[in-house]
């Protein structure tokens, strides 16, 4: 069985998989190539799953209905830091959990997710609603993998439009907890909740959640940084 390395651009896969082969025929929601190639001596598919948590839910749910049997589901990409004192540029982080804060009722307070009364949905695990607990290591070892002592453990949360303002930020990091800010990770995270195959979220942070100005941004680091993680993630402990 193969992994499937998901991307919401092409811009990240090809910085983390600079030498992938070409995509062929396949469509941009398709997983391609046609048939697994290696990374570090695993099979892998890399699926680009556009941006944002629809695309993404879409792309994904798409994907593994037509490969329902594959090994697992690493979403690579990168994210906003709320705190670059404790979740600097460059550094990259392995997601403990996945938090979707428009889900419920809206008020003059904000969203709350009890609000409506119902839960997203209900699972084996019980009901959804906007939080969803992963477990990176068992994820990692049903995969075959081994997560690397220098991927830190952080919570993310996941929005349809980036922060643009810093007190936006700021609400959204003292209302939820999270360290990193991404557009695509709860939805990947449910989907495969869904399908019963193993997850993992790797991000690389590349800005200042919130921060509009250019100092708050290191795009080009943040994709440089997904080539080196991968890389230690796939690698087989000695």
């Amino acid at each position: 069985m193969a992994l499937v390395l998901a991307f919401a651009t092409s811009m990240e896969l090809r910085a983390a998989l600079p030498d992938i082969p070409a995509a062929g025929g396949g469509g941009f929601h398709d997983p391609f190539p046609g048939e697994p190639f290696p990374v570090r001596g695993r099979p892998a598919r890399a699926l680009v799953t556009g941006i944002g948590p629809v695309a993404c839910a879409a792309a994904l749910g798409r994907a593994l209905g037509a490969r329902p049997h594959a090994a697992g589901v690493i979403q690579f990409g990168v994210a906003g830091s709320f705190d670059l004192a404790r979740a600097p540029m460059g550094s990259a982080w392995v997601v403990t959990r996945e938090v979707w804060p428009e889900y419920g009722l809206r008020g003059e307070g904000g969203v709350d997710p009890r609000g409506i009364r119902l839960p997203m949905a209900e699972t084996g695990d019980g009901p959804v609603r906007e939080s969803l607990d992963l477990d990176p290591e068992n994820a990692a070892r049903a995969m075959g993998l081994h997560l690397p002592a220098a991927l830190g453990r952080a919570a993310s949360l996941t929005v349809a439009g980036v922060t643009g303002t810093l007190g936006g930020a700021d609400d959204l990091f003292h209302r939820h907890g999270a360290l990193l800010e991404n557009m695509e990770g709860f939805a990947a995270a449910f989907a495969c909740r869904l399908a019963g195959v193993p997850f993992l979220e790797v991000r690389v942070v590349s800005n200042l959640a919130g921060g509009r100005e250019a100092a708050h941004w290191d795009l080009r680091g943040g994709l440089a940084g997904l080539g080196p993680t991968l890389d230690a993630l796939l690698e087989k402990p000695s």
